[in-house]
């Protein structure tokens, strides 16, 4: 047995009573079609599109089916822990798995999200990669960051305009984790900036790629696709 919401209206009684009478695309009356449903089975409301169930319960007859498209289903009983992600298909009361949704009733892969979950990965790793930690004149050890950046380009404008030869005091890390500062020529500035600037270049021309190619992959691909190891083996195809 099931019953289909098809259009909810206000019903007048001959006293003036009204109440909304709720009716299936045949016309049928819910409250005179819940009477027919087996007592001893589990009836299940959900959304006929989205098949996310509202309720259940063994009493049809406390089940309040009151919008378009609203679905009363009976089916074997089954225990149920209530949930608001609880999915009705193929006669069971469901949960979906990551990167799953409903089409035509059935459960399939949802390859947009998918899609979307690896794109926010891809992101991650490319601010991780972007980054990275090089070592400078094989002895120091130099992250790339943001800051570190700009002070660069601020130390290259000063010195251009000072005439300086030298800036004192920068501050690297020795490959052993301690602090050191080290007096840089012009030089040796410019060449930091150039390797910060093509490290943070060359991790957004990975992101890219990586990126663009995802919408042509299979969707078994998609599902074991390791956003990391795709990340590394395109850096250091690129090196």
């Amino acid at each position: 047995m099931k019953f289909t919401v098809d259009r909810v209206e206000i019903i007048t009684m001959e006293d003036g009573f009204k109440y909304y009478g709720i009716f299936d695309k045949d016309g049928k009356d819910w409250y005179e079609e819940l009477k027919k449903f087996n007592k001893d089975t589990l009836k299940v409301m959900y959304n006929k599109d989205t098949h996310l169930v509202f309720s259940a319960d063994m009493d049809a007859s406390r089940l309040a089916p009151t919008t378009q498209g609203d679905v009363v289903e009976e089916v074997e009983y089954q225990e149920i822990i209530p949930a608001p992600d609880n999915y009705f298909v193929d006669g069971k009361i469901v949960k979906l798995k990551q990167c799953e949704t409903i089409k035509n009733g059935k459960i399939v892969f949802n390859r947009d999200f998918k899609i979307e979950n690896i794109k926010s990965e891809l992101s991650k790793l490319k601010v991780e990669y972007s980054e990275k930690a090089f070592v400078f004149k094989d002895d120091y050890v130099q992250r790339n960051r943001e800051l570190d950046k700009n002070n660069l380009n601020n130390i290259v404008t000063m010195m251009l305009a000072t005439k300086k030869a030298n800036f004192e005091g920068w501050k690297f890390k020795n490959k052993d984790g301690t602090d050191t500062y080290v007096t840089l020529t012009l030089q040796d500035v410019l060449e930091l900036s150039k390797i910060m600037t093509e490290q943070t270049t060359k991790a957004m021309h990975t992101e890219t790629e990586l990126r663009e190619n995802l919408v042509n992959l299979s969707d078994e691909e998609l599902k074991n696709y390791n956003a990391k190891k795709e990340f590394e083996q395109l850096w250091n195809k690129s090196s």
